[in-house]
């Protein structure tokens, strides 16, 4: 009885699976990319009040499927000026959290009513205010909150 030798099929579906595998893969955020993506919007977008600008964001950075998120803000500056809190921008706080030397403007967004579910429906504020971030490895990964 000969050995079995190699199965075409079988080779040729494990190929179209790693294929199909890679794209998600690649495309995958690191932690500090959906930081940037959830939290910082500059320059600002534009809507007629903190509400509409709630509801539309949310929904645009991927924050409201399959759950509406509870509570989200947004940093109204440059990505390079949030990321410095994590170095000459911000000092050391507890763990690897860094509080800001400056304030930011920021609006924050909240939802409105008890529905955790889409719809969602943010109500907004505007506020001017120092943050707390979580860092690793000198960039911003987590939004601990206003100071």
């Amino acid at each position: 009885m000969a050995a079995p030798g190699p199965r075409p099929a079988l080779l040729l579906v494990a190929l179209l699976v790693a294929l199909l595998a890679w794209p998600a893969e690649a495309q995958r955020e690191t932690r500090h990319e959906k930081f940037l993506r959830q939290h910082v919007d500059f320059p600002q977008t534009r809507a007629p009040d903190a509400r509409r600008y709630c509801n539309l964001l949310m929904a645009r950075r991927n924050l409201t499927a399959p759950a509406c998120k509870p509570t989200n803000t947004f940093l109204h500056a440059p990505a390079a000026a949030v990321d410095a809190v994590c170095g000459a921008g911000g000092s050391p706080s507890t763990e690897n959290f860094h509080d800001s030397t400056a304030a930011f403007l920021l609006t924050v967004c909240r939802l409105d009513g008890g529905r955790p579910s889409p719809p969602c429906s943010y109500r907004g504020r505007v506020t001017t205010q120092r943050v707390r971030l979580a860092c690793i490895r000198g960039v911003p990964v987590h939004f601990k909150g206003q100071l």
